[in-house]
């Protein structure tokens, strides 16, 4: 018996690119230099197990020269330090800095991100009178509550600040607290002596926190290798709170 050939019907398969993007998690990192924050943003992301779509911000993105000079501290003046695109540091005036800042997180704020994250471990008490609607992390407080969370049985714990004015006496109760500063973004090249100024206060700590979204993971790996103990930097903990908001709101 002859038969007539069956052209078989082929299902479409389903887009597998539009769905992986409509699962990624909508992000804004935002920093208080330029961006975009090639020496963080790419390690968050590798850090995190949560799919992201990042966006970008930077308060000095877009300023031109003469409108950068505007934002540099005074001579008393509290400072706050960043990264400018081109990968030098910059100083800026902190109290100009924040007030930009804060207008910058509400106008992201309605812009439909699922999480808002900030690229600075500054204390900026301003931040906590902020309504934003959009979840909202603040590595400054999640440094301290991290390493608050890993005292028990320590004995003496190190701060190290991105510079020498950032500097502050700070303690944690129950255990001996030093300071230090090392510059995440010119220590290689402009500061021959920061081994031996880091000697002398990490020898013998138990536990290392550095204070600045830019201390990379070779940082944490050469400090963790010299002074054989734990090193905790804002980017593992950055990526970790990503992980546990996104899971707690998934959602969104």
């Amino acid at each position: 018996m002859s038969g007539q050939a069956v052209t078989p019907m082929l299902r479409p398969l389903p887009n597998l690119r539009v769905k992986q993007e409509h699962l990624l998690t909508e992000v804004a990192f935002v920093t208080i230099g330029q961006s975009p924050r090639d020496d963080v943003v790419p390690s968050i992301l590798d850090l995190a197990r949560t799919p992201i779509r990042a966006t970008q911000f930077g308060v000095l993105d877009n300023l031109d020269e003469a409108a950068l000079a505007v934002m540099a501290p005074g001579l008393d003046a509290p400072k706050l330090v960043s990264r400018l695109r081109s990968g030098h540091e910059i100083y800026l005036d902190k109290v100009r800095t924040t007030l930009c800042l804060l207008d910058m997180l509400e106008a992201i704020d309605r812009q439909g991100f699922d999480l808002i994250v900030l690229l600075c471990t500054c204390h900026i008490p301003e931040l906590r009178a902020l309504n934003l609607r959009t979840p909202f992390i603040e590595p400054q407080r999640l440094m301290d509550v991290s390493a608050v969370g890993l005292l028990t049985g320590l004995c003496r714990v190190a701060l190290i600040f991105p510079t020498r004015q950032a500097v502050t006496h700070r303690s944690y109760e129950g255990v001996d607290t030093v300071t230090s500063w090392l510059s995440p973004y010119t220590y290689a090249q402009e500061d021959p002596g920061w081994t031996e100024r880091l000697d002398a206060v990490l020898i013998g700590v138990d536990l290392i926190v550095m204070h600045c979204v830019g201390f990379s993971e070779e940082i944490r790996v050469i400090l963790q290798h010299r002074y054989k103990c734990p090193v905790l930097i804002p980017l593992r903990v950055i990526a970790a709170a990503i992980d546990l908001i996104v899971q707690e709101n998934p959602g969104s």
